[in-house]
């Protein structure tokens, strides 16, 4: 499996609360189990994107219908949209506070750790 370094920038216009709480996810998710949580959710997206440029493969295809495949492809990029959004917040790069905290819980609870 690949390992590939996350870089997020933070705003300095971020609420103070904010930058604390994605800064301590960031710390988290610079090691296990944390991180193998983030790489499933980046290689979820990864995949996704496979089977979307797949099903525009087919699509070019002569005799391909474009309507058939079109529900395929609003799945596989909802798929692929939720999980780089997903492995984004367990980065730290959250945009809410509510977000940042819910991210933080996930990541504490998954690892088994009490918050």
């Amino acid at each position: 499996m690949y390992k590939r370094a996350v870089v997020i920038p933070i705003r300095s216009d971020m609420d103070p609360q904010l930058r604390s709480i994605n800064g301590k996810i960031a710390g988290l998710s610079a090691a296990k189990p944390h991180c193998d949580i983030y790489a499933a959710f980046s290689l979820v997206a990864q995949l996704a994107a496979e089977a979307i440029n797949a099903a525009e493969e087919l699509q070019q295809m002569p005799g391909a219908s474009v309507d058939l495949l079109q529900p395929t492809l609003e799945f596989w990029r909802r798929v692929r949209d939720s999980n780089y959004a997903a492995a984004l917040a367990c980065a730290g790069g959250n945009q809410t506070l509510a977000e940042a905290l819910v991210t933080f819980r996930f990541l504490r609870n998954v690892a088994g750790e009490d918050v």
